[in-house]
């Protein structure tokens, strides 16, 4: 179906998807900045990136199993500016208490979903960048691959993943595993490779329904192929998440 042939509702739908994904990512960008880092620096970009597809799913996600669940670090200090010298005396003491408490609560372990979740979602931050930036660089450099201008993309699309999934996983192993240097970059390519191929397989299989059968070829400058995008990315989730749920049980991923 050509896209001048699609229904009129469609592309206002596009543009206000793309809009709450990016309003989404803003919100997350700006939340963090007042929440206790995380253990893995690294979540601080998974989150939002997750919403340019995810949108409110991904606040919900942040705020339930990311660092949007710990109290804002404004509201703590706002309270220790406000009161008299011996009161803070006494609340630097119990704080000294709810740092342990804290460090409790960091090194308690989340629920299973939860840790698959994040993990998966992980996973997703690179693919998502890859995704983002990989259909703009196709078209500086374009090439066939099997006769199709369609699976050139998506080959540069993977290997970008790759090497962006890669580098997500190597900062978030980083201080967790002995493992250092070339050893850990090797077990980031193995953690990451089965799990972001299970996420790619969920991507290509929506965009070559949208591309072949739904809608037809689109180019990245038409709304509509980064709604496309969005849905594909939510398959890619849903591919993933079983791979890398197999991956923490066995003992390969790390949980987060």
């Amino acid at each position: 179906m050509p896209i001048q042939h699609l229904p009129a509702w469609l592309h206002p739908l596009a543009l206000f998807t793309l809009a709450l994904g990016l309003a989404c990512f803003i919100y997350i960008l700006l939340d963090q900045r007042h929440r206790p880092a995380p253990m893995m620096a690294i979540m601080n970009w998974v989150w939002p990136v997750n919403a340019l597809w995810a949108g409110p799913l991904a606040i919900w996600a942040y705020r339930h199993i990311g660092n949007g669940s710990k109290p804002r670090i404004t509201s703590v200090h706002a309270m220790k500016m406000n009161m008299p010298a011996g009161e803070h005396n006494m609340k630097m003491s119990m704080d000294m208490g709810a740092m342990k408490m804290g460090h409790m609560d960091m090194g308690a372990k989340k629920p299973f979903w939860q840790s698959t979740t994040a993990g998966t979602l992980h996973c997703g931050a690179g693919c998502s960048l890859a995704d983002l930036i990989g259909p703009w660089l196709f078209l500086l450099m374009p090439f066939l691959l099997w006769g199709s201008p369609v699976f050139g993309e998506w080959a540069l699309d993977y290997l970008l993943a790759l090497a962006i999934g890669v580098s997500f996983q190597y900062g978030g192993l980083i201080g967790m595993v002995p493992q250092q240097g070339a050893a850990l970059w090797w077990r980031a390519l193995k953690v990451d490779f089965l799990s972001l191929s299970a996420w790619q397989v969920g991507m290509y299989g929506w965009m070559a329904f949208a591309i072949f059968w739904l809608i037809g070829p689109m180019h990245p400058s038409e709304p509509i192929f980064w709604l496309m995008m969005q849905i594909a990315m939510a398959c890619g989730f849903i591919t993933a998440y079983p791979m890398n749920w197999f991956l923490v049980r066995a003992g390969i991923k790390t949980t987060m």
